[in-house]
């Protein structure tokens, strides 16, 4: 019974630790790399600003109240040519100073679609502004893509080097024997001995290199990956290599032309005829009637008509500049489609190496092992030096290095093909 409690006690911790210690792919890396990403709150203000701006656009359809005041003193005043004394009618003579305060209203009727335009307008501006937060993420991604996967290589590279030193260990001590029977030399052992201790100095830088490029990992993604281990390499191929072209940086072109074609419709609303219905409430001295010399009150109401009907070319040479913008965003776009295009062929030929370099390393590691087990033998029987062991051993560990890089590589092609088309 005491046995089973204390079996149960070294399990749990070990079953605790394991718990504590997630796996993260690299799509969750990039999940949480975005939400820690300072910038990406820029959507949420994005948004306000964009309603804020609609709601003071609609407010154009609202009538406009204005309160206005004057006090002044004039020279002069109107008087009739022939006096103001008339038989029976007394004309007051029109006091020098004047005052007026008056309420104007003003309610747009029909403004020609200027309002719906300057909406149009606002919304792609919206999107231009999230999309440039878009192109800042998509290099967010390829920026832990070199993280991820360099990672990934070098904590290979340790293990295979840790692999070769638990070998060369039980070669040293094989060896030592050897040498107490008198059948090796001391330099024998000593080359084993450099070649344990060179291979433990490269172990330490791994050990700081993969440490730097965990503490850059967490750092952008908001994350406490302690070990290697914890990441887990995704399954990416491509399907077809179909030219697609879904890049953020190109579907920013887009929405640039999108707003210079609302651009070029809004200029040509401002030539439509607008309607307004106005009225005006005051009190003052004089009023509408300009013979009356006391303070009285005053209305008036009426519809206002607003046409530019000649412009001087204004609108047609404003419309020209846009048709030019637009052409030159064309030629941006071509740019950036030949760039990406040349960019997919030297991807696409990687993909094919890398499968073909693949083929021949596992080839070269089996080969390679049967030398290293002839060389072991051969060193043993004393018919090959420690250090013509020691070339082959090392030729064993580049060729299992060249396969794991080679692996590796070939997934991390395939993924830069998907990120540079814009899929991933």
């Amino acid at each position: 019974m005491k046995f089973k409690i204390i079996l149960i006690l070294l399990v749990i911790p070990v079953f605790i630790v394991a718990q504590e210690l997630p796996v993260y792919s690299l799509y969750s890396c990039y999940d949480s790399a975005i939400n820690n990403y300072p910038n990406y709150s820029q959507l949420k203000l994005n948004r306000e600003i964009y309603e804020l701006n609609q709601k003071n656009i609609s407010s154009s359809y609202y009538p406009s109240l204005n309160i206005n005041g004057q006090a002044s003193w004039q020279s002069e005043v109107t008087k009739l040519p022939f006096g103001n004394n008339i038989p029976g009618i007394n004309i007051e003579e029109l006091d020098k100073d004047w005052y007026k305060l008056n309420l104007d209203i003003e309610q747009v009727i029909y403004d020609g679609g200027l309002v719906s335009n300057k909406k149009k307008i606002e919304t792609v501006d919206l999107e231009i502004n999230n999309q440039r937060l878009m192109i800042e993420i998509y290099h967010l991604k390829q920026n832990i893509n070199a993280l991820y996967f360099n990672i990934v290589y070098l904590n290979k590279s340790r293990e295979i080097l840790k692999v070769l030193i638990s070998n060369l260990e039980v070669k040293y001590d094989q060896t030592k024997k050897s040498f107490e029977n008198g059948m090796l030399l001391q330099s024998d052992l000593d080359a084993l001995s450099v070649e344990i201790n060179t291979t433990k100095q490269k172990i330490i830088q791994l050990n700081f290199d993969i440490a730097g490029l965990m503490g850059s990992l967490n750092e952008l993604c908001g994350l406490d990956i302690s070990e290697p281990s914890q990441l887990k390499l995704p399954a990416v191929t491509v399907e077809s290599f179909n030219f697609e072209n879904n890049r953020p940086e190109y579907q920013m072109y887009n929405m640039q032309q999108s707003k210079l074609f609302a651009l070029k419709d809004l200029t040509k609303v401002k030539r439509r005829p607008a309607f307004v219905a106005f009225g005006q409430m005051g009190y003052g001295r004089p009023g509408y009637n300009m013979l009356d010399n006391s303070f009285t009150d005053y209305y008036m109401f009426g519809l206002r008509l607003r046409w530019n009907i000649w412009d001087w070319g204004k609108v047609k040479r404003e419309k020209q500049v846009f048709d030019i913008q637009n052409n030159i965003v064309n030629t941006q776009k071509e740019t950036f489609e030949q760039g990406l295009r040349a960019d997919l062929q030297k991807k696409i030929s990687d993909i094919s190496k890398y499968q073909q370099l693949i083929e021949n390393d596992r080839e070269i590691v089996r080969l390679q092992e049967n030398v290293v087990k002839t060389a072991s033998s051969q060193m043993d029987n004393g018919t090959i030096t420690t250090t013509n062991y020691l070339i082959e051993v090392n030729k064993k560990v580049k060729s299992e290095l060249d396969l794991e890089a080679h692996k590796l590589q070939l997934i991390f092609a395939n993924l830069q093909y998907k990120t540079a088309i814009g899929n991933n």
